[in-house]
């Protein structure tokens, strides 16, 4: 079986070819509406004609007497003036005393004549002499005679013609360019299309970086390749992003993994008593609780991102959140030789998991208490947004963070230089940033003038 040419396959052809059905269904109901109001006009036309001469055909015998009526149809025959009426005056005895019609049934009403054959040439076909088929109508006089009067249907015939040949040319020129505007529309179409596939094809090949074309024009189509580009987007950051935790697994991971082997390849070699081993063991331990945090937390942060927590979504009473938070960790700020207040608006509420939302908040929270000096202000404030949507804030006046670095503080595995010597595994931050995107929140890091201010919001709506 002969397969169909893909441009005949396409969405648009089928659409234009639809359009293109309808459309000639309305042509042909719109033609049938035509054809029918015209004919009847005509027809209606020309049984006037006919009516009004009977009346005066009448009248005039009533008036004058038989005599006068045949004289004055030969008159009206000879004079040329009526070319396309015809008529015909039979006595009682059924004679014909003029006229130049066929002979009709006797009865009173309309009839369906043959023009006279004698008027045509032999020559003439049978369908041509047809079209001058005699609209007519039949009257009984005083006296017994009877007058038939009729007027050609040429002109019914030949106007029903020109309107039938003007729809089938409307018809089918619009046929014609529905046919081409579908092939024009589908080879478009397809073009797009061949695009879209060549991209996808390209990303296949892991050629993330390609992108599928747009037009501007915000058609369909368009608005496809938008969408498309923006799960590309996505997918090459989540692909970037796998690849840095891969490089950061690698790279962070391996110096308490060395270190690991290191301790207890010595204890292995050196250690000569139990409490050698046992001593040995405690830090292998240690370390080991190190290594499975931090699988602990990236496996924390996969889930977030994923989405998986947004089926747990509940009304958050932010306001106490925040004054729990800002409770628990006052005592912990005051052991090491910092101050913690708390500037909070109440009854400011979220759709959010609050056990996501209270790690957030805590890792800020510590965050400053283990980077910061003694003596040390922070200060954890909540408003509300004129139009709604809140505004948090976490703000120290301890060193702060470097402009050019803060950037990259949300990212796994990123710890600043000063930061090394404290204990942690780089993904504090990298949790924080990806509650506060599941939840909605922008978070930005700004200067306090002196410090770190850490600022959470999100508008209303």
């Amino acid at each position: 079986m002969r397969q169909i040419p893909r441009l005949l396959r396409t969405i648009g052809f089928r659409l234009a070819a639809l359009y293109a059905a309808i459309f000639g269904l309305s042509v042909l109901l719109l033609f049938g509406v035509v054809y029918f109001l015209a004919s009847s006009t005509l027809r209606g036309e020309l049984a006037r004609i006919v009516e009004n001469e009977i009346a005066t055909v009448t009248e005039d015998m009533a008036r004058n007497g038989l005599p006068a009526v045949v004289a004055e149809i030969e008159r009206r025959m000879a004079s040329g003036m009526h070319p396309t009426t015809y008529y015909l005056l039979l006595a009682a005895d059924d004679s014909v005393l003029v006229g130049n019609m066929p002979k009709p049934a006797r009865h009173t009403g309309w009839h369906e004549l043959p023009p006279p054959r004698a008027q045509f040439d032999d020559d003439e076909d049978a369908e041509e002499w047809a079209e001058h088929a005699l609209l007519a109508f039949g009257r009984s006089l005083p006296g017994g005679a009877y007058l038939v009067v009729g007027e050609d249907g040429f002109r019914m015939v030949e106007t029903e013609e020109v309107i039938i040949r003007t729809f089938l040319l409307a018809l089918a020129g619009m046929l014609v360019l529905a046919v081409g505007g579908g092939l024009l529309l589908s080879a478009s179409f397809l073009r797009r299309v061949e695009a879209i596939s060549r991209a996808a094809q390209d990303i296949v090949q892991n050629n993330l970086q390609g992108r599928i074309p747009t037009r501007g024009t915000d058609d369909e189509l368009d608005r496809l390749s938008l969408g498309l580009n923006d799960m590309l987007d996505r997918l090459e950051a989540l692909m970037e992003s796998l690849r840095q935790v891969s490089n950061d697994i690698a790279h962070d991971l391996r110096t308490p993994l060395s270190r690991l082997r290191q301790r207890l390849e010595t204890t292995r070699l050196k250690s000569r008593s139990a409490a050698d081993y046992e001593t040995a063991i405690d830090q292998a331990i240690i370390e080991v609780d190190i290594i499975l945090a931090t699988f602990a937390a990236l496996l924390r942060i996969a889930q977030i991102e994923a989405g998986r927590r947004k089926a747990n979504f509940q009304p958050v009473d932010l306001s106490a959140l925040f004054g729990t938070i800002a409770d628990a960790y006052a005592a912990v700020a005051e052991d090491a030789g910092q101050s913690l207040r708390a500037d909070l608006a109440p009854g400011i509420s979220l759709r959010g998991d609050r056990e996501l939302l209270t790690q957030m908040l805590a890792n800020v929270v510590e965050n400053a208490i283990r980077h910061c000096p003694p003596g040390t202000r922070i200060v954890m404030s909540l408003r509300r947004m004129p139009k709604g949507g809140f505004i948090g804030c976490v703000a120290d006046n301890g060193p702060g963070i470097p402009p050019e670095e803060r950037g990259h503080v949300f990212q796994r595995f990123v710890r600043l230089e000063q930061s090394r010597t404290t204990p942690g595994n780089g993904l504090g931050l990298a949790l924080t940033a990806a509650v506060a995107d599941l939840h909605g929140i922008a978070i930005r890091l700004d200067d306090a003038a002196p410090g770190l201010l850490v600022e959470f919001s999100k508008a209303g709506g």
